[in-house]
């Protein structure tokens, strides 16, 4: 009676030991193309910072300083008018939230477009923010063919 179970033991190891282990599946890859979009609770944290750095360095080129109300920073309609367009940015909500940022020209001749503003706000929240106070940074940031590769030959 021992026999047969330790046989049946032996070939249980033995079938084991035959398959080789599974390897773990890799974690879920957590890279965006949208740098608005928040992975995760950190990555919009870190955005979030990101962003109060735009319009602190915004403000200091010369564009109005930004209120807060909940989740929105924008600029205050008692802002005297500027060559800057105004802000309004609504904060993401993590874990998987999204920033949403619009601009506007109110005085109709603004130092940079909404588009081109847009442009530079993504590069904040990508970690890779442009100079508003260097105009050849700024162009850089602004001309997306400066920031593309060229192929090696």
């Amino acid at each position: 009676m021992r026999l047969p179970l330790m046989m049946g033991f032996g070939l249980l190891l033995a079938g084991c030991a035959a398959n080789p282990p599974v390897a773990p599946a890799p974690p879920p890859d957590l890279v965006s193309s949208d740098p608005q979009r928040c992975l995760d609770r950190t990555d919009c944290t870190t955005k979030t910072s990101r962003t109060l750095m735009f319009v602190f360095d915004y403000a200091e080129a010369g564009g109005a300083l930004v209120q807060r109300k909940g989740d929105w920073l924008f600029t205050p309609s008692a802002a005297k008018p500027s060559s800057w367009p105004s802000l309004k940015i609504r904060l993401a909500n993590p874990p998987a939230g999204r920033f949403e940022f619009a601009s506007q020209c109110p005085a109709g001749n603004c130092r940079i477009g909404e588009v081109d503003l847009l442009r530079v706000y993504r590069s904040y929240l990508g970690g890779k923010p442009c100079s508003l106070l260097e105009p050849k940074a700024l162009a850089r940031c602004l001309d997306p063919t400066a920031l593309t590769p060229t192929p090696s030959r």
